[in-house]
């Protein structure tokens, strides 16, 4: 539900980037002992990357499943990818791409956030493929 809600908040956005976003929910609650608001503001953040580094007309997928020992939700966009040399750093502290916007802070709040609920957000990329994954312990 959580997911949901938060996706839901991107709908203008979304409209306005002509871009598209696809819900896959593992089936079942997702019934997880975590902050709400912390995972909602990781999703948040993950979200607003991905259509900040895309083109207008991408498609972005939320993925949310139950394993045995965790809950692992991923944001997956089809953007041009993050390099080698950005991906070693996309958790630090204000850093940014080279051709970047912003603060370079969202994506090192939401790692310290996952770590504050014992989870852990990595990234895997390459060119046209980026997933973050949020894992929390179930």
């Amino acid at each position: 539900e959580l997911t949901r809600s938060v996706a839901g908040e991107f709908e203008p956005v979304l409209a306005q980037h002509d871009s598209h976003l696809e819900l896959r929910i593992g089936p079942g609650r997702l019934d997880v002992v975590c902050d709400p608001v912390r995972v909602a503001q990781i999703v948040r953040i993950l979200i607003d990357n991905a259509l900040v580094h895309t083109s207008p007309g991408s498609l972005i997928t939320v993925t949310a499943r139950l394993t045995e020992e965790q809950v692992r939700l991923a944001v997956h966009d089809d953007g041009e990818g993050i390099d080698a040399q950005a991906l070693s750093r996309i958790f630090e502290p204000f850093y940014t791409a080279d051709d970047a916007q912003g603060s370079g802070l969202g994506l090192a709040i939401a790692s310290e956030l996952a770590e504050r609920m014992s989870g852990r957000l990595s990234v895997d990329s390459r060119p046209g493929d980026t997933t973050f994954t949020l894992d929390i312990p179930a």
